[in-house]
């Protein structure tokens, strides 16, 4: 009998002592909070997509585990919600935003939109690498760089505008090889350039790698009417084959100058999916934040469906190597600039 009361005390104790401990515990930040997550762009694209998986997510590994709502603010090309998280958003850890990962070249050639430095931004990591290539329909005759150098008259190919990024890369393409395009504008979404391709309106379309696993893809390849042409590098894609030539490999010692310009303004093909939050954010909620974005991209759930949904290969960066790549990407000396501008004019 004298054992069961000493039991009976010792529950009690325990039970006490755990009700002091939770009593005594500081309440997790997030506890009972609401995250806003702002999508830099429209419903269905792929970033909108990106960032409501990252809504379904990220709270999950979060303490406290805060509800997650996200919120379109598209404009501008990702300007609109730049602008916003820079400069209205309240740094206090409850609102985020998946932004366009090439808003930083806007501020670089001093759009006077632009009321944010990219590299002020607290950011939370990114993931999915997308690198670019190109690539020429295989009735053209155009299988190499030197065909193309050696064509009678300039391939034409397919563009959205001058600052897309299949314009960029190609541009630079041009400079690092001395080959030459004619550039056929006005397409307003990738599958636009696609139809133009079968259409042959264009001989020649430039896209991120990832872009041969989705629709005509697949069927083009298997029907062999798209030749690639070549890759960016340095590093080789995933999905490519293995033995197509980087820029980087046929560039020769004088296309140096070109090969930075790349590294600068085709930064954003490795770090795909940006996550920030608004500058001033205080170091706690930040590394938060950048903790649970890591565990996020490590949960199976997660990674199931980011598969399915962007194609993702398991690439990424945390926090402190996307901030770090940015500034590295953003800070130039004028002539840099001035060289920027000019591509982008």
């Amino acid at each position: 009998m004298k054992s069961l009361q000493m039991i009976i005390i010792g529950l009690l104790f325990a039970v006490s002592a755990a009700r002091v401990r939770a009593a005594t515990e500081p309440r997790p930040y997030y506890a009972g909070k609401t995250i806003q997550l702002i999508v830099a762009f429209a419903p269905g694209g792929v970033t909108d997509n990106s960032a409501r998986l990252v809504g379904r997510y990220l709270g999950k590994h979060i303490p406290g585990n805060p509800v997650m709502i996200v919120q379109n603010m598209p404009g501008a090309s990702g300007i609109i919600a730049a602008n916003y998280l820079y400069g209205v958003a309240k740094p206090d850890g409850l609102t985020i935003a998946a932004l366009g990962r090439g808003n930083y070249l806007e501020q670089m050639v001093g759009m006077p939109e632009v009321r944010f430095d990219f590299r002020k931004f607290a950011w939370i990591g990114s993931f999915n690498n997308a690198p670019m290539m190109l690539a020429c329909r295989a009735d053209s005759g155009l299988s190499s760089v030197e065909k193309i150098r050696a064509a009678p008259k300039p391939p034409r190919i397919a563009q959205g505008g001058s600052g897309s990024i299949s314009f960029i890369f190609s541009s630079l393409v041009e400079e690092a090889l001395n080959i030459k395009f004619q550039n056929v504008m006005g397409y307003k979404s990738g599958r636009d350039i696609d139809l133009a391709v079968e259409r042959g309106e264009a001989d020649c379309r430039a896209s991120s790698d990832i872009t041969v696993l989705r629709t005509p893809w697949p069927e083009w390849l298997e029907k062999r009417f798209m030749n690639f042409i070549v890759q960016q590098g340095p590093q080789k894609s995933r999905v490519l084959p293995p033995d197509l030539p980087t820029v980087y490999e046929l560039a020769g010692p004088q296309a140096k100058p070109v090969l930075n310009l790349m590294d600068i303004m085709l930064a954003y093909t490795e770090f795909d999916r940006p996550f920030a939050a608004p500058p001033a954010i205080a170091p706690e909620p930040l590394r938060i934040l950048r903790e649970a974005f890591t565990k996020m991209l490590a949960d199976p759930g997660f990674s199931a469906e980011a598969k399915k949904l962007v194609d993702w290969d398991g690439s990424s960066m945390d926090g402190e190597q996307l901030q770090k790549r940015i500034e590295r990407a953003v800070t130039q000396p004028p002539e840099v600039i001035k060289k920027i501008k000019e591509i982008l004019k």
